[in-house]
């Protein structure tokens, strides 16, 4: 299957992972504080949390077809978190194992119709005379499901839909910093990050695969490499500044080069595509889509974390355990992806008790871009809730 073709219809594993982090407090004192910091009750293995909620996908379409159709799928979901001691063998001590289950209440006619998520968090805890530190070296996420775009197109289903994600910080990931201190930070977001996702029917019938390898950089720049169909492979540098070339070889050759925006006297901007499909070259000066116009932003990808301190928990969310010291920490995400036509936000807000997530609210836009036009081709919507509703620890 075309990688530019490909539907991007999950979300990526860090709208269910929360990002945080905090600096430290410093004494000014010339005199050294005798005081030690008390650490919190985190990754104890055998801790056991359940939390309920809802997440719905919206899709529209710019120009809504039968074969591009609005879409709309909502569920209530189940989620079961549990800390154990990890393996020898794994980045950090501690395995933090998510199990999220989705009841489909709406069914959707695009993408893909969510039946299970399972997150594996590798987690350490760092504790100092003054703080805690959570770190996360790595995540492994596996989504499983029923591609709906698959069972309207091709028909024969249903074609199974199963995603293995494995995302490894450059340097471990912060989760946490206690104390909390109010403030932002702008987060690292270098990473590999891997995928083998495979849409197949009964029959073996495969609608799509892929098996990627993508190292990014903290300017989110890209390159990726791998498999994206039985026989085709493809390569894409994308790089800090805007540009980017796609090389993919196998039953379709294509090459792709994206240019930086071009200026006109009257301050109109386009963006050069060249394409050359099975040797024939195309050129196009496709409408500026980018964020702002103009040239492309910088960075292209950003994770800003805000510790917003005490606050009341939204009634929406559904906690029915007992809570106290409540504080919210957001998360903000960009992407620009100049290769795939995307450009991603995404806003996480995580409501700690005493340290631990009672209730995690999680929304995303993403919009689709046709390369050689620069027009909307679609928008899609994620709205994620949940909150605690049991708990058990050692």
């Amino acid at each position: 299957m075309n990688r530019l073709a490909a539907l991007i219809c999950v979300s990526v594993p860090a709208l269910l992972a929360v990002g945080l982090s905090a600096c430290s407090s410093t004494s000014s004192s010339a005199v050294p504080s005798t005081a030690s910091f008390t650490p919190l009750p985190i990754l104890v293995a055998g801790s056991r949390y359940t939390y309920s909620g809802t997440f719905s996908e919206v899709v529209t379409q710019a120009s809504p077809s039968p074969q591009q159709p609005n879409s709309k799928g909502t569920y209530k979901t189940s989620d079961v978190e549990s800390v154990s001691a990890a393996p020898s063998s794994a980045p950090a001590p501690f395995d933090v194992h998510r199990d999220i289950r989705y009841a489909v209440t709406t069914v959707p006619t695009s993408g893909i119709q969510l039946q299970q998520r399972v997150i594996d968090s590798f987690e350490s805890s760092t504790v100092t005379k003054t703080s805690q530190t959570i770190a996360q070296p790595k995540v492994v996420t596996t989504v499983t499901g029923i591609d709906q775009t698959a069972n309207r197109i091709d028909g024969n289903g249903p074609y199974a839909y199963r995603d293995l994600s494995t995302t490894t910080y450059a340097q471990a990931h912060i989760l946490f910093v206690f104390p909390l201190v109010m403030g932002t930070t702008n987060e690292p977001i270098a990473r590999t990050a891997t995928m083998v996702e495979r849409s197949a029917n009964k029959a073996g019938i495969v609608y799509s695969s892929h098996d990627l390898t993508t190292q990014y950089a903290d300017d989110g720049s890209y390159v990726e490499t791998g498999s994206i169909g039985p026989g085709e492979t493809t390569v894409v540098n994308a790089l800090g500044n805007g540009k980017a070339n796609l090389v993919n070889k196998g039953t379709s050759d294509l090459r792709l080069t994206i240019g930086l925006p071009i200026g006109d006297p009257s301050g109109k901007f386009q963006i050069p595509v060249t394409r050359i499909t099975q040797g024939v070259s195309q050129s196009f000066l496709a409408a500026d889509w980018y964020p702002g116009g103009g040239a492309p932003p910088s960075p292209l990808a950003t994770t800003v974390q805000t510790v917003k301190g005490p606050s009341a928990l939204p009634a929406n969310c559904g906690v029915t355990v007992p809570t106290a010291n409540v504080q919210e920490i957001d998360s903000l995400s960009t992407a620009l992806d100049v290769v795939a036509g995307k450009y991603a936000t995404s806003l996480t807000q995580a409501f700690l008790s005493n340290g631990t997530a009672v209730c995690r609210i999680m929304s995303s836009k993403t919009l689709l871009y046709a390369l050689d036009t620069g027009l909307p081709v679609r928008t899609t919507v994620d709205l994620f809730r949940e909150g605690m509703t049991s708990k058990s620890t050692q």
